[in-house]
Formats: C-alpha cells, structure tokens, sequence
C-alpha cells in the first residue's frame, strides 16, 4: 500500500490496484496527446501546398507529437518493469518465509525427535534415460537395432541400381 496526504497531513492508504491504474493511465494519455499532436500536424500540413508553409506544422506538431508518443511509449515500459520488479520481491519474499518455515520445522523435528525428519520411503525404481544410448540405432520399421547403421523411417536403404 503507498500513502497519500491528500493536503490533510494525514497519511492514508491507497490501493496496490489504485496505483497501478493511475501509472499505466499516465502513459496512455500522454502517448494519446501525442497522437492527437500528430494527426493535428498531418491535417495542417495535408492543407498546405507549399513547403515553406509546412515545416511550422512539422516542427510543432510532427517532433512534438513524436516526443509525447516516444516518452508515453517509455512510462508504459517503465510501469511494466516497475510491476515485474515488484512481483519479483514478492516471490522472494515467500521463498525466503518457505525457506525459513522448513529450516525451523526441520530443528523442531531435530530437537524433539532426535533426528530431523526424513522423506517418505520411496518404492526403488531405475531411471529410464531420456533418450537411447548412443550405439543404439532404429531401423525402418521402428524398432531399435543395436550397432545397425541408421535408416530413415518408409525408406530402404541404397542398394545396387539396375
């Protein structure tokens, strides 16, 4: 939660969410007058025929309008990272209270046991590899040949040519 004042002195709570909204809406409406600065540039500029009488629309409208786009375009950028940044706390901060929960339950357990608790027995199991070794082959019809040299799957391997 961050503070306001509001002009009373009195701090008071203001909403994650109200915050939020109110940093993205800054972005948007300043990229927005941005785009309003450069359609007024295209419509003066569309009007005029001569290029001397265009540059001004350029200069005010056309770099103005740009620079708002550009900088609205940056508060966005910037109010994304700020929201990825803060999450990114937040998930630190429940890892360090996990990682501190199972520390003390595991000398809870230590001291009251006389030895910290154990992980459930497991039924023994080899691993299965994720992919066959390496001298191990599959021929055309799917199935592995040991040492066999590889063949591509619906295609006979080269043979004599009549």
């Amino acid at each position: 939660m961050d503070e306001q004042t509001a002009g009373t002195g009195n701090p008071r709570p203001t909403s994650r969410l109200v915050v939020d909204v109110g940093r993205a809406l800054r972005g948007w409406v300043v990229a927005a007058a941005g785009g309003v600065l450069l359609l007024g540039c295209y419509l003066g500029v569309s009007k005029e025929t001569d290029v001397a009488l265009q540059l001004p629309y350029v200069v005010s409208g056309g770099f103005g309008g740009l620079a708002l786009v550009l900088i609205g375009s940056a508060l966005l950028v910037a109010d994304r990272f700020d929201a990825a940044q803060s999450a990114q706390a937040r998930t630190v901060g429940q890892v360090d209270d996990l990682h501190s929960l199972i520390i003390a339950a595991a000398t809870t357990g230590a001291e009251v046991g006389g030895e910290a608790p154990t992980a459930p027995a497991q039924a023994a199991y080899q691993q299965q590899p994720a992919a066959p070794p390496q001298n191990s082959y599959f021929n055309a019809t799917g199935g592995a040949v040991a040492g066999g040299p590889a063949q591509p799957a619906g295609i006979s391997a080269p043979g004599p040519r009549a």
